[in-house]
């Protein structure tokens, strides 16, 4: 937190993050919000150029002075500005838009010196100037996008310069600018340094929820996957139990005591971790959901949390993609010499066990108050859970229920033979037992 309070912190003087990257990423979240009306209000002051050089044009009598191809100039100038860089436009929008503001500024002060009957003839006294000065600082310090240094420099050019001209041409008493000047000056600097400050210290602590929420997010996809993750902040981690039609995938390794045997607990959590992880990818791919890792074993539900098409499909796919990522892993383990550990135990190749039912279940979270696990419960589980265990009794790496088999699709479907049967626990009537 210390260190996020560092990047966070907000200087008193310029009101801008200290932090480049934060006053970056604080700049391109601001030119999204205002980058539609100062788009519009570029080609608007594009619009009125155009105008504005007809009436000079008719002030000087219709008679074509240089100073009049400024405008063109302006026009393509501010235009310009759609074709600068997105990147660019993020970072130094407000700094851009000034330098143009500021370049007509001095292209008008020109202008009031080197032609001042066209401010004559424009029907221009002090009381409209001390009228229009008040309005444009509040264009500068309101309306103009930009940060507050660049707002106060926008404004001191604008009073260092135009202010005098118009007191020369118009005659107007300094006594007068003193006094109009000072109070809406104040008044909007205050406001102006209040707004920036606040926008900056509001958008710290919106970076901050979402860096910690983000944080959260991808700390619970670590443990419980990308989609409980999210219906557990959701619902405020709260999942009631609720009857779903699942298909439960039950997986481990062959030999799995043998293998690790001779492994270090750091090189059996090194290989377990490297087999878990091969296996997750895939189960993710087919939409299954892990539940439980279980020393070498791994439950999986197809259809929960979230509901899924043809899921008992997607479990005999992803099982058979498992069984060619395990081949895979084996070559690997061979190469790198990690498979001398079972080698030596007169196992060439580690194989898995797989056992895939589908039926009703509860599914929800499971635990007590302090500590709650998502979970299924119901037939369908212990159901899988055996059919795993009846590879030993058939000699094969794949089981599935009758269940699955007649829910198969016709290219499964045809691939699937008949294994054997089994009396399950609590059943009389023997259950089918089918293999890929």
């Amino acid at each position: 937190m210390s260190n996020y309070n560092e990047i966070a912190r907000i200087d008193r003087y310029t009101c801008k993050f200290e932090n480049p990257v934060m006053e970056d990423r604080f700049m391109g979240e601001k030119w999204e919000r205002v980058k539609k009306p100062v788009s519009f209000a570029i080609i608007f002051l594009a619009i009125m150029f155009v105008f504005d050089a007809y009436n000079v044009f008719n002030m000087l009598g219709g008679e074509f002075k240089p100073l009049l191809l400024g405008y063109p100039f302006f026009i393509l100038l501010y235009l310009s500005f759609f074709k600068l860089p997105e990147k660019l436009k993020k970072r130094k929008f407000d700094v851009i838009f000034a330098v143009m503001f500021t370049c007509y500024h001095f292209f008008q002060i020109l202008q009031i010196v080197m032609y001042p009957e066209v401010m004559s003839q424009g029907g221009f006294n002090p009381d409209d100037m001390l009228a229009f000065i008040p309005t444009l600082l509040l264009f500068i310090y309101i309306l103009f996008p930009g940060n507050f240094v660049t707002s106060i420099i926008m404004t001191f050019l604008f009073l260092l310069t135009f202010v005098p001209v118009l007191m020369q041409v118009q005659g107007v008493h300094i006594s007068v600018w003193i006094f109009a000047l000072p109070v809406p000056l104040i008044l909007l600097t205050y406001n102006k340094y209040n707004v920036e400050y606040r926008s900056r210290s509001d958008f710290a602590k919106s970076v901050s929820i979402d860096e910690t929420k983000n944080l959260m997010q991808k700390t619970l996809k670590r443990y419980f996957g990308d989609v409980l993750s999210e219906k557990m902040l959701n619902e405020g981690g709260e999942l009631d139990g609720e009857n779903r039609w699942v298909t439960i995938l039950f997986t481990d390794l062959s030999s799995y005591s043998t293998i690790t045997e001779n492994m270090s607990p750091e090189v059996a959590l090194e290989f377990l971790n490297e087999y878990f992880t091969s296996m997750h990818e895939i189960i993710k791919e087919f939409d299954g959901h892990i539940l439980n890792y279980i020393g070498d074993s791994i439950m999986v539900v197809f259809g929960a949390p979230e509901k899924l098409k043809n899921h008992e499909n997607q479990a005999v796919k992803c099982s058979l993609k498992m069984k060619e990522q395990l081949n895979k892993l084996n070559k690997k383990w061979d190469e790198n010499e990690t498979s001398r550990y079972w080698k030596n135990h007169d196992i060439d190749s580690i194989t898995m066990r797989i056992g895939i039912h589908t039926g009703s279940v509860i599914a929800g979270n499971l635990g007590s108050q302090e500590m709650l696990q998502y979970s299924t419960i119901g037939d369908a589980v212990n159901v899988a859970a055996r059919l795993e265990q009846a590879n030993k009794d058939f000699n094969t790496e794949l089981s599935f229920s009758h269940e699955i088999y007649t829910a198969l699709t016709k290219e499964l479907y045809d691939q699937a033979k008949l294994s054997g049967e089994i009396t399950l626990k609590g059943r009389t009537v023997p259950t089918k037992v089918y293999s890929i």
